[in-house]
């Protein structure tokens, strides 16, 4: 399968949500003026030869964004903090990389998740009419300890994977990772720490 995917089936859509849970945000940029996101993830995954990878981050590009919204809010207050798009790497940087909990990423019914928040966003900004027809992501963050939390939906057209090194890397060969990671995971346990973690994923000969 090509890195590139501008339609996305049921199987590939099931199948990156299974990878990107547990995933850790490692970074996120907006390119507004190629109307890009670019997200570094660094999720759970063994590969075929059984041996976890030395470095396992991608990058998601995210293409021809026709929409885009957040909302950030500081507990106990639950209005909206206000900022603009152009600041979203560095709202995003105050958080402490922490991990995607869930099995629902990818083109989630608006009544799902955005339902939530969309009515008390800090932007909302649209760049195409024709968003409604796009795909979509969902993504958040808490701080547990600034008490922040931030909500994000991507509408775009098309993903475009790469590795650490920055080389193309197949959609199908990212979900078979993560599904290998998982089932070793569901077979051992699991833990969020990433020494024990990496202990837990070696695969015995």
């Amino acid at each position: 399968m090509c890195n590139r995917m501008t339609d996305i089936t049921e199987d590939i859509k099931d199948g990156l949500n299974l990878a990107l849970n547990e995933a850790i945000i490692v970074g996120l940029d907006f390119d507004k003026e190629v109307r890009t996101v670019y997200l570094t993830f660094y999720p759970i995954a063994i590969q075929q030869d059984g041996t976890i990878p030395n470095d396992n981050r991608f990058l998601f590009a995210f293409r021809n964004v026709g929409r885009l919204a957040s909302s950030l809010t500081l507990v106990p207050e639950t209005k909206a903090i206000k900022f603009d798009t152009n600041e979203l790497s560095n709202k995003m940087s105050e958080f402490k990389n922490e991990s995607l909990y869930g099995w629902e990423f990818i083109d989630n019914d608006e009544e799902l998740i955005f339902k939530q928040w969309k009515d008390n966003v800090s932007f909302d900004e649209i760049f195409s009419d024709s968003f409604e027809k796009q795909h979509t992501i969902d993504l958040f963050q808490e701080d547990k300890y600034s008490k922040k939390t931030i909500d994000i939906r991507i509408w775009f057209d098309k993903i475009e994977m790469f590795d650490s090194n920055l080389k193309p890397f197949a959609a199908q060969t990212f979900i078979d990772n993560g599904k290998r990671g998982w089932d070793k995971l569901y077979k051992d346990g699991w833990t969020t720490t990433e020494a024990e973690l990496k202990g837990k994923l070696v695969l015995n000969e």
